[in-house]
């Protein structure tokens, strides 16, 4: 099993933590630790041999080297995905048909 070391940048923590670990369960890297803000530090853990790869969210601010890798934006969602499907639904889209059933809790209640 591969151990990897998370690198977040403070302003971002929360977003870029959870792509990080996102991608290492998904590669099922076993995290050995999670540094915000350091990067020596990170690169430290890395030459010290606790962990083999570190993960980063983005790869703006670095400069390419092996061992480090970068976490991918998840995909976006199509917003046109349901559109179709849910037109159907629209009330704006025509009648909407009687419905001819009577509900379960209305037959209990009838006197």
């Amino acid at each position: 099993m591969v151990d990897a070391v998370i690198y977040v940048r403070p302003e971002n923590y929360s977003a870029s933590a959870a792509r990080c670990l996102d991608y290492c369960s998904a590669r099922r890297y076993n995290v050995v630790g999670l540094v915000p803000g350091d990067w020596a530090a990170a690169m430290r853990l890395v030459d010290e041999g606790v962990a083999s790869v570190v993960v980063v969210s983005s790869g703006e601010h670095l400069e390419p080297q092996p061992g480090v890798e970068i976490a991918p934006k998840p995909p976006r969602r199509r917003a046109g995905a349901r559109a179709g499907a849910n037109s159907a639904r629209n009330r704006w889209s025509g009648g909407t048909p009687a419905t001819t059933a009577e509900p379960a809790a209305a037959r209990h209640y009838r006197y």
